[in-house]
This record gives C-alpha cells, sequence and structure tokens, in this order.
C-alpha cells in the first residue's frame, strides 16, 4: 500500500485514492492544510494499485523534441480576460467546437478550486485564469477516462504532477487525448488561503462572489489580486502589496513536495505547457505591449498540429527555449524553501493573517533598495 514516510513524496494529486478498487483511500488535511492519504488498512486488500498509479513512485522520463513558442491571441477581449496571452482559451474553444468536453480548475460556491468538466463557452469561463490553489481534481480522472472511452475529443489541464496522475489512471494512451500543464511555482496552503478570504470578508463586511488573482487593471507585469463582494466592495491590489500574493511567491507557504518537484523540467509528460513568457521584452520586444503573452511548449505531435489549428486566431513566434526560459527559471526548477517556513506553520492555527504575512514582510529599507536596483536595471536596458 502507499506510505508517505516523508511529506514532499506526495503532491496530493489524489490518483491512489481515485484508483483504490475498495475505497479505502481517502485524502486527509494536515495540520498546515494539505491533503494526504490516509489507508483504512482493515479495509485494504492489499492489490498495490495505489502504488502503482502514484506519478512520483512512477514518474516517467521523457525525451523528445520540445518547440518553444511565443503566442497571444489577436482577440484583445480573450487576451484581457486571461492571465498571459490566452492560448488556454483558444485551445479550449476549439475542443468545444469539435463537440469535446475540457476539464481544468474552478472556483467553488466557497472560493475553493475544484477540477470540473465543461461543455460550452459559457462554462470555459469558470476555467479560464490562473488560481494559485492546488485544485482538488475529484473525479476527474474517471471522468475524463469515461469520455475517452466513448470516443469523444477530450482536453485535460491540470500541473504537471497532476497529469501524470491522470496518465497513469489512465493506463495507457489516447488519440482523443489532449494534456495541458502549466508553468507552476509551487501551490500555497488552501487553509492559508481560508484564513485570507476570512479577512477580506470580514474587512468587507461581506461574501466574495469573484476573484482575479491575474487582474491586469495595472498591466500584465504589474498584475494584482482583485475580489468582487457581494455587497459591491472591491479590493485590488497588486502583487507587491498583497499579502496572500506576497507569501505565495516568497515561498513560506508552499507543499514540502513543490520544493522538491520531480515534474520541473522542459520535457514533459503533456501535450503541451503553457505559462507567462516573463522577459519577452528582451526576446520579442515586437510582441511586448504589457498586455499578456503565453510561453508555449509543444512535447508532442499532437500539440504542435493542435497550435497550428488556432494559428488563425494567433500571433506566434518560435524562439530559443533558453531564452524563454532560462535553466535558472522556477518552472525549470524546484523553488528554494523559506527559512522561516517551520515557524509560520507551527502559528498558522494562532496568529490572525496580517501577522502570519509579517514573516516575509520586507523593511522600508531593503524596499526602497530594491526599487533603486530594478530602476538602475532599466536604465541600464535603455542605454545599452
Amino acid at each position: 500500500m502507499i506510505n508517505i514516510i516523508d511529506k514532499k513524496d506526495c503532491c496530493g494529486c489524489r490518483a491512489c485514492e481515485v484508483q483504490c478498487p475498495v475505497n479505502c483511500i481517502k485524502m486527509k488535511a494536515d495540520n498546515e492544510g494539505f491533503w494526504y492519504p490516509e489507508i483504512m488498512i482493515q479495509e485494504c486488500v492489499r492489490c498495490g494499485m495505489c502504488e502503482k498509479v502514484c506519478p512520483i513512485l512512477n514518474k516517467t522520463s521523457k525525451t523528445g523534441k520540445t518547440e518553444t513558442l511565443g503566442i497571444l491571441a489577436k482577440d484583445d477581449n480573450i487576451r484581457k480576460n486571461s492571465s498571459s496571452g490566452g492560448v488556454f482559451s483558444l485551445i479550449a474553444q476549439h475542443v468545444l467546437e469539435q463537440g469535446g468536453i475540457v476539464f481544468g480548475a474552478s472556483f467553488d460556491e466557497n472560493m475553493m478550486v475544484h477540477h470540473i468538466g465543461v461543455e460550452s463557452s459559457e462554462g470555459l469561463e469558470k476555467l479560464r485564469g490562473s488560481k494559485y490553489l492546488q485544485s482538488n481534481t475529484e473525479n476527474t480522472y474517471t471522468e475524463a477516462q469515461e469520455e475517452l472511452k466513448k470516443g469523444r475529443l477530450v482536453l485535460y489541464s491540470g500541473t504537471a504532477c497532476q497529469i501524470e496522475a491522470l496518465k497513469n489512471v489512465l493506463g495507457r494512451e489516447y488519440e482523443n487525448l489532449i494534456t495541458i500543464d502549466i508553468l507552476c511555482h509551487g501551490v500555497p496552503s488552501p487553509k492559508l488561503w481560508k484564513k485570507y478570504l476570512d479577512y477580506q470578508e470580514k474587512q468587507a463586511g461581506s461574501a466574495v462572489r469573484k476573484i482575479s488573482f491575474r487582474d491586469k487593471s495595472k498591466g500584465w507585469r504589474l498584475f494584482s489580486v482583485k475580489l468582487e463582494f457581494d455587497n459591491g466592495k472591491e479590493y485590488c491590489k497588486d502583487l507587491n502589496e498583497d499579502i496572500f500574493m506576497q507569501m505565495f511567491l516568497k515561498n513560506i507557504c508552499l507543499r514540502p513536495s513543490c520544493h522538491d518537484c520531480r515534474f520541473k523540467g522542459i520535457n514533459r509528460n503533456s501535450d503541451i505547457t503553457i505559462g507567462d513568457f516573463w522577459g519577452v521584452e528582451n526576446v520579442l520586444p515586437e510582441l511586448d505591449d504589457d498586455r499578456g503573452i503565453s510561453v508555449v511548449l509543444t512535447h508532442s505531435d499532437k500539440g504542435r498540429e493542435l497550435i497550428q489549428k488556432i494559428a488563425g486566431e494567433s500571433q506566434i513566434k518560435q524562439v530559443e527555449t533558453d531564452k524563454a526560459l532560462p535553466p535558472s527559471a522556477d518552472s525549470r526548477r524546484s523553488v528554494p524553501m523559506h527559512k522561516k517556513r517551520k515557524m509560520f506553520f507551527n502559528n498558522i492555527d494562532t496568529y490572525d493573517i496580517t501577522k502570519l504575512a509579517g514573516y516575509v514582510k520586507e523593511s522600508n529599507i531593503t524596499i526602497f533598495i530594491h526599487k533603486v536596483i530594478r530602476k538602475l536595471k532599466r536604465m541600464m536596458k535603455i542605454t545599452a
């Protein structure tokens, strides 16, 4: 049976829970808020299926041709409502037009994130945009399998570990399956997210009705967290001001496995990888308008053919992989653990969200120094 001794060896993908033939595995949150499998030993039949589908125990190494592209949707409205260049929306819409179904991450009524399947353009709105949380995949691996067996075109999107989990559960390749994974920084604690939501709702005196982690009102680079409340109030602060985003970006609240991620790198087990094209101003300045552009890696002929099918609705430029995604990028290596992580989680139940944010808050002089350094770097680029 699956046995998690070190928590960095579990990515919370839920494949073991889904595959158990006697339903004796349930995912349970630990004191940090992350899910881990809990086995009802007396019901276990020792079939070993849980171990066979674990993506960490059965990581597949993939080699082959990977092409890297910069892509943006020609439709300004799609880009405005997307985190980066709108590539996911274009691909997903194409799948829906073929009578297919699209699986991806969506907020529920409590503003927690779950995977769902959608079959219409209206449903696609729920999947659009980044969700900086680990999505509960529920039963979508098996739901996708059922649709695949019917011969239906299926697009499944998620983190790289979720795509590996899906493929292990499926057990074989399907020609009618398209997989997209995202360039992932890591996943923060759901418990911390709940504390943040409670704090924001208390401040506004109302429940949150809509969330955007990547509002572009201040631009694509200086994106903002925007919350809309039932009473009409709004909250909008950029990534340098929002306390949840600061804790997330400074790696103090991430899942242990994210600091030893087995799924980052260039060669992935998906058809397509998508993310933000940070640094595009140095690589493809002609496409840089600060409204968002996607970096796209195609790993299979299926993925490359799909990109060609959306070519008429997008601008596409091929780029060198190492220029688009330098070896030092978070997408290619695990992010380091914050030195105060242990203290942070020791106090997650007793400290309020603002006090927890103090663990990553920089002094005014440090902020000033960083601003000066950024300004000098910009000036150097201009004069170069």
